[in-house]
């Protein structure tokens, strides 16, 4: 991720700002989402946005909720590193396993993941 400017905490917040719906989140769920404490998440937020990736602003729905989106700087961070991420994972993971792990790697995922896409906060992720 280096090589285009991103660490992997950069990219994760990116991806779920480029899957929200308009590109936005609150912050508040980006932390439950990435299971990060709020002040964590406002460190990053606010270093993202000081290197153009996002930027804040306040609900208009709930004046104390703070909405981060992703810029188009950000998106233009985001799509190649989301190649290059997913190359990293066929190279170092996939690549290194049998058919038959993957089969069973599979069916573990989706076990796991089940309760995770039932769950309304990942819900606000979902690409549209």
């Amino acid at each position: 991720m280096k090589v285009h400017r991103l660490g992997l905490f950069d990219f994760l917040v990116l991806d779920m700002l480029a899957r929200s719906n308009g590109g936005s989140a609150r912050m508040g769920d980006l932390a439950e989402a990435l299971a990060v404490g709020p002040s964590r998440m406002t460190q990053q937020i606010r270093r993202m946005e000081s290197e153009g990736l996002v930027r804040r602003s306040r609900s208009t729905r709930d004046k104390r909720g703070v909405i981060a989106t992703v810029t188009r700087e950000g998106r233009l961070r985001l799509q190649p590193a989301t190649k290059t991420y997913a190359g990293h994972i066929r190279e170092h993971y996939l690549n290194q396993m049998t058919r038959q792990q993957m089969i069973a790697m599979g069916d573990s995922c989706r076990r796991i993941s089940q309760p995770l896409n039932n769950s309304q906060v990942m819900d606000r992720f979902k690409p549209l």
